[in-house]
């Protein structure tokens, strides 16, 4: 009886709250404290999953990695190392590593794949000719289209686990060496230089899986839109949990949680995720855009990225490592070839330079490329000097000049 009621009941609360402001009044105070209310309850229930920002001392472990290669550091001068025994015209090293940097020796010695999961080849061709270039070897799997050029890989699977499965299958199969594989989504933009200064000290040998951790339905994993990366001993384990291509249907169930279930079949392998971020607690692995992350409070506090991460750090300045590997978002094909340009060929010199980092030469005396030119150019003048009332003459604010200066 009560039911049948409850339409009238509402039509009638909603004719007093037109008619009386005293009922509206009340019932847009009795909303706005139940808002109140609910945000701060989420507030102080994300709290609890917040790790504080560790304050620890830095680690020195890439420097006593280094060293135990027979190696020290050093920091070159910027004007030398790109411009010396390079013709002035010469710009083909902005995309070669130089083989006496260190960058190139990391590039050498820890060998890092990429895999990326692209909906269309447009996108793939466009990270191919940004940072992806900057892998070992990149590689482009999709479940729907296949593209020989760039090249796109069709793998047909029934889950987004099963394709990643797959995918992994495939880059093993080539019988390529590689260390580490970096697993990123196609609106993801990685620097795998940094990632290989991270890692350079593990072993990749042993089981590493390392990303931004989050908790969802009970289950620890590293968050797919962040990125993440797994050493060669994990893919290992992996692959000998699913040793088939045919397994690896058996690994999930849904789409868009590949991540989720990887994390699970981790975990039942005893890997176990990580905290990634850096001694001043500044986010590695990022699951969001700069736009977001550099600016406080971009990334709205109903996100579960605040209550369901395991390991976070402060959003605005702060919020990034100096040696971030990833960041999630950046959706236009031109904001990939953008970060491109700032991150490997804008350079700032922090002091004047004597080969590369030096004013340009001054003008020629004659802008002039030929005799000719400059002889037509003559004529021209002349004609116009010689009808003045019709035409402005060139010289017009020397002879004003020049007028100003009699008078006086």
């Amino acid at each position: 009886m009560l039911i049948r009621r409850l339409p009238n009941i509402f039509s009638l609360f909603l004719l007093k709250l037109a008619t009386s402001q005293r009922w509206l009044f009340a019932f847009s105070f009795l909303l706005g404290v139940l808002l109140a209310l609910s945000v701060h309850l989420y507030q102080a229930d994300s709290a609890a999953y917040h790790t504080p920002v560790p304050l620890v001392q830095y680690d020195w472990a890439y420097e006593r990695w280094l060293y135990s290669q027979g190696l020290l550091s050093r920091q070159e001068d910027p004007d030398t190392s790109r411009y010396r025994d390079r013709l002035s015209n010469d710009t083909s090293f902005e995309d070669n590593l130089d083989n006496t940097t260190e960058a190139f020796y990391l590039y050498s010695n820890v060998v890092v794949f990429c895999m990326v999961f692209p909906t269309n080849a447009d996108s793939a061709l466009t990270i191919r000719n940004t940072w992806g270039k900057h892998c070992n070897k990149i590689f482009f799997f999709n479940q729907k289209d296949n593209d020989s050029i760039v090249p796109v890989v069709r793998v047909p699977a029934k889950s987004a686990f099963d394709l990643l499965c797959k995918s992994v299958h495939q880059i093993v199969a080539t019988g390529e060496v590689f260390d580490w594989l970096l697993v990123t989504t196609e609106d993801t933009f990685a620097l795998p230089e940094n990632l290989r200064y991270y890692v350079a000290p593990l072993n990749s040998s042993q089981p590493h899986y390392l990303g931004h951790a989050m908790k969802f339905w009970s289950q620890i994993y590293n968050w797919g839109h962040a990125g993440y990366t797994l050493s060669r001993g994990a893919v290992n384990l992996l692959l000998g949990k699913f040793d088939t291509e045919a397994k690896c249907e058996t690994g999930g169930r849904y789409w868009k949680n590949g991540d989720w279930y990887l994390g699970k079949h981790m975990a039942s392998m005893g890997v176990k995720v990580k905290d990634t971020r850096d001694h001043m607690g500044k986010g590695r692995f990022n699951g969001y855009s700069f736009k977001k992350l550099l600016f406080p409070g971009a990334v709205s506090i109903f996100e579960r990225y605040w209550k369901d991460s395991l390991f976070l750090s402060k959003d605005g300045p702060k919020c990034c490592s100096n040696y971030a590997v990833t960041f999630h978002g950046i959706l236009s094909k031109s904001k990939m070839y953008q970060l491109e340009y700032l991150f490997y060929h804008l350079r700032t010199f922090p002091y004047g330079g004597t080969i590369g980092n030096t004013a340009p030469p001054p003008p020629p005396d004659t802008p002039y490329l030929t005799l000719e030119e400059k002889m037509k150019n003559e004529a021209l003048d002349r004609w116009f000097e010689s009808i003045l009332l019709l035409t402005t003459p060139k010289n017009l604010h020397l002879l004003i000049e020049g007028a100003f200066r009699e008078e006086e």
